[in-house]
C-alpha cells in the first residue's frame, strides 16, 4: 500500500533526479568548446522533425495500450491521457495543434512528458523513437516561409538541416490547450 511517506519519497527521489538530469544536460561537451549549443530532445511527427529543450523533458516512454486512453468532448489536438507511474497527463498531438495532417498512432509512438512554467505538466506526442541532439545555436535560424504561420508563433527557430525547435513556454501557456469542459 503506497502511504503518503511513500509518496513525498518518491516525489521528492523524482525532483532530485531532474535536477541531476538538468545538471548534467548542461555540462560542457566538446561540440561546446567550438560554440554554444542547444541540447533538444528530437522526434519526427509526420515528415517534419521537431526538437525541445531537454531541459523540459521530464521523461520519454512509449505508447503502450495498457497506459493510455482516449478522452471524450477534447479537442483534436488531445489524443488522449497516458497514466505514468499513478498519475495521469493528457497527450498532446503538437503536430495537429500546429496544423499538420492528422497522422495514425503506430507501434513506434511515443510520449514525452513535459513540464512548463509552474506545475503544468503533460505528454507531447512523437511519431517515433525521440532522439537527443546538441545544435549550434549559430544554426538555429528564425522560422522562415518552411513553417507555417501558425506555428510560427510556437516556434524558436530551425536548423539548416531542417530540425525545427519549439518555443515550449510559449506553447504550453496557450490557454487554448488547458479543456475546461465539463460533460
Amino acid at each position: 500500500m503506497i502511504t503518503q511517506e511513500t509518496r513525498q519519497t518518491a516525489d521528492e527521489m523524482q525532483r532530485v533526479l531532474e535536477q541531476r538530469a538538468r545538471a548534467l544536460a548542461t555540462l560542457p561537451t566538446e561540440e561546446a568548446a567550438e560554440g554554444e549549443t542547444l541540447r533538444v530532445v528530437a522526434f519526427p511527427l509526420g515528415e517534419e522533425r521537431y526538437g525541445i529543450e531537454i531541459t523540459m523533458v521530464r521523461e520519454i516512454q512509449p505508447l503502450e495500450p495498457h497506459i493510455w486512453s482516449r478522452v471524450p468532448c477534447t479537442p483534436n489536438f488531445i489524443v488522449g491521457a497516458v497514466n505514468i507511474r499513478g498519475r495521469v497527463y493528457s497527450v498532446m498531438d503538437a503536430g495537429r495543434f500546429l496544423g499538420l495532417p492528422s497522422r495514425p498512432l503506430s507501434e513506434t509512438s511515443h510520449v514525452l512528458l513535459v513540464r512548463g512554467e509552474g506545475d503544468m505538466e503533460l505528454c507531447i506526442l512523437a511519431d517515433d523513437i525521440p532522439q537527443v541532439a546538441s545544435v549550434p545555436l549559430a544554426e538555429v535560424q528564425p522560422a522562415s516561409a518552411t513553417v507555417s504561420s501558425r506555428a510560427q508563433e510556437y516556434v524558436r527557430g530551425v536548423t539548416s538541416d531542417m530540425l525545427i525547435i519549439l518555443n515550449l513556454p510559449r506553447l504550453l501557456s496557450n490557454p487554448g490547450i488547458i479543456v475546461h469542459e465539463e460533460v
